[in-house]
């Protein structure tokens, strides 16, 4: 019983290590995204390299809590759980190390996001290329779905997110102020105000999405650009 609640604890330490990374992924693609736009591109690519890093490290921190959830929830622990434990960590991780960057990166969406604005920076408007050239593990039905997922409006205000913060329970984004306003109003907590989510949604669980921010901008760009055309061709 004390090793089970000693698991627990281990479970909780590694949930609080992945936020952390979580939260330097989020700072680390800004901090791309700004030397980018400087015109410091060799120095992007460096974070870019980092931001790799972090993704695999990510990878090895599910693959721990996993086996730590797994063990702290056994009724009779075998004498050789440690054993299996690490056999099981062995296994997982070699596997993932086989992988090709393509199937590590290729469909990590924080990833995608980051290479695709990278891209716009300097190629706003083109299409940008595959990030792993022929590699299977790479399809265009995958950049469809991604693409389809995007949101720039608020479920609050259904405006243009404004200050967008985003939920770390469902990964939702609204306006800062709707939203804060929101669940002042419903005491602090509320059910999340996209259609079909069913999760609470609390002023601590959101985080200011800088990355989202920078992508609405990019849309409305791109809107009052095509509009600007639209005219163009009528007066013509």
């Amino acid at each position: 019983m004390q090793l089970q609640s000693r698991l627990q604890g281990l479970r909780s330490s590694i949930q609080t290590i992945s936020d952390i990374a979580d939260d330097t992924v989020r700072v680390c693609t800004v901090a791309g995204l700004d030397l980018e736009e400087l015109g410091e591109s060799d120095s992007a690519m460096q974070v870019e390299a980092s931001l790799r890093k972090l993704i695999d490290a990510q990878h090895r921190l599910d693959v721990e809590r996993s086996l730590v959830t797994r063990l702290a929830t056994e009724q009779d622990m075998a004498d050789n759980a440690e054993t299996e434990y690490l056999a099981s960590w062995e296994q997982s991780m070699a596997a993932y190390d086989d992988q090709s960057d393509a199937a590590k990166y290729g469909k990590n969406t924080v990833y995608r996001e980051f290479r695709q604005q990278l891209w716009d920076v300097q190629h706003d408007g083109e299409p940008m290329p595959r990030l792993f050239g022929d590699d299977g593990d790479e399809s265009d039905e995958d950049l469809v779905i991604a693409g389809t997922r995007m949101n720039y409006r608020c479920p609050v205000t259904t405006s243009w997110l404004v200050d967008p913060v985003t939920s770390k329970v469902c990964n939702h984004s609204y306006s800062k102020d709707a939203i804060v306003d929101y669940i002042r109003g419903n005491r602090g907590a509320c059910a999340c105000p996209v259609g079909g989510c069913s999760r609470t949604v609390r002023a601590q669980d959101l985080f200011p999405d800088k990355l989202l921010e920078r992508k609405v901008a990019r849309h409305l760009r791109q809107l009052e650009s095509d509009e600007t055309a639209a005219q163009y061709t009528v007066v013509q």
